[in-house]
Parts: C-alpha cells; structure tokens; sequence
C-alpha cells in the first residue's frame, strides 16, 4: 500500500488492540559523516526507552520493548541505501501495526513507548503538505503533478488532439509528433479550434476527477491563465478543495511549482 492508504490505516486502528505503542520520529537526512548519524539518535533513543520502561512500573513491557526494537532495526538496516530526511514508525506490542514511512521533510527525534501511539505531528506534516494534484493548464496542453508531503510523485501530460476532439496522454513533456499534427490543425481549421478551446474543459475535467479518486488528493491545485482555471474549478464535479494559483506557473520547473502551489495552501 501507499502512505495514504496506510496513514489512513494507521489511523482507524483502535488503541485498544495493544497494551503499549511505539512512536519514532528520526532525522535522516544525510550529512558529510562517514556514519550517519540517525543510527547513533536510533540506538541511543532505544537505550533511553529501555532504561525508562525498566526503572518504573512499565518493566513488564520491556521484553515487548526489545522484541520491537530487533524488528525496526533489521526493517532500518535494509533500506539505509534509500532513506530521506526523515523516518516515521509507528508499532505495537502485539504485533498487529507496524507503520514505517520515509518522508523527505525533516523531522527532530523523538522516541515514545505508550498506552496510545503519538500522531500529533504525523497530522501536522500530513497537514501542511496533504496529497495534492497540481494542474498546469494552457491553451493546446496540459500538465499534472501528483504530489504528497511535499515531494513530487509523478508528472503527466496531456495535449488536446483536435482531429479526433479528446486529450490525449503523452510520455513527456516534449513536443510529439501529435502536436504538429494539432499545430497544422489549427492553421487549417481556425474556427473549428476556437469552438474546441471553449469545450476542452468539458473532456479535461473527468480525467482530474479520475485522477484524485485514484490518487487519493486531499487538495486540487489549478494554475495558468486565470479564466481557464476558473471554467475548470466551476465544471469539476468532486468534494475535493480546489484551489487556483494567483499566478501563471507554466514556465516554472516542476519543484518551483510545487513550492508555489504548497504556499496557496498554506496562505
């Protein structure tokens, strides 16, 4: 499964199907150290646990404590190769949960062994940087960014084939052999294009509400000329948020528009 689907998993699970919860918030990022050094804040941040559990009434956890600990360190050792800046890991003693996401946000350590997993600042990460589409919109094309935490997850891109009245999907940003074709189109039938630029909304609109089915948006983001986004906003049939940039993001990289596009949401 995704993170959205085992976020949301994470989060229907009764508190009651365990006796003790652990909660890991670890900054992974990489620095210059030949060691890195979420492996010492890991070790360390078990050694606290540890002493913890076992200087109160919580001894009795303890065996459940390490038994956890051995299955996040052999899960953490098989993906050093792949980490980012920061771990979230979310367990319990029986056995029954074991949340484990990389997130390219920063994150401060923080180590928890409770009655009740600790998932305040999971919802503020998943808060301000929801599972959003991003969409691009121009005239003849159209591009949408599938984004979640603030890191891109995917791009596609679409461009309006005149000759047969639909959009169609294409494998890159650059220019295909279609629009030249459209292009020619265009010069022929003059008339015939302005009278689809009006109903293109019409056959773009149910791709963006497939698409946030699918990909579990929390947040739609609309940019490029303002009247389009504001056809595109009025004809999407979703109870999605939509929202439109205040601002032409077409000509931006695509990180540069993830950050324009974070920041409406966070205005």
């Amino acid at each position: 499964m995704g993170f959205m689907e085992n976020w949301k998993a994470l989060q229907k699970y009764s508190a009651n199907a365990a006796e003790r919860f652990l909660t890991i918030y670890l900054n992974t990022e990489p620095t210059a150290n030949t060691q890195p050094e979420w492996k010492l804040h890991l070790k360390n941040g078990f050694k606290k646990l540890a002493e913890y559990t076992e200087a109160g009434d919580e001894r009795r956890h303890l065996d459940s404590l390490l038994a956890l600990q051995s299955k996040v360190e052999e899960r953490v050792e098989n993906s050093r190769n792949d980490m980012k800046k920061g771990l979230i890991i979310v367990a319990d003693s029986s056995g029954g949960l074991f949340f484990c996401e990389k997130v390219q946000i920063g994150l401060s350590n923080a180590f928890y062994y409770e009655a009740e997993p600790r998932l305040e600042e999971l919802h503020a990460i998943t808060s301000k940087c929801p599972a959003a589409g991003i969409v691009q919109l121009s005239s003849d094309s159209v591009t949408i960014i599938d984004s979640l935490l603030c890191e891109i997850n995917n791009e596609y891109y679409f461009e309006w084939d005149i000759v047969n009245d639909e959009w169609r999907e294409r494998p890159s940003q650059s220019t295909s052999d279609l629009k030249s074709t459209v292009n020619k189109q265009r010069e022929d039938y003059k008339e015939r294009w302005e009278v689809d630029q009006a109903r293109w909304v019409k056959r773009l609109t149910p791709i963006i509400e497939r698409m946030a089915r699918e990909k579990q948006w929390e947040e739609i983001i609309l940019s490029g000329e303002k009247a389009a986004a504001s056809h595109v906003k009025e004809a999407l049939h979703t109870t999605t948020p939509i929202h439109i940039v205040p601002k032409n993001l077409n000509n931006m990289k695509s990180r540069e528009v993830l950050q324009e596009a974070y920041a409406v949401l966070q205005s």
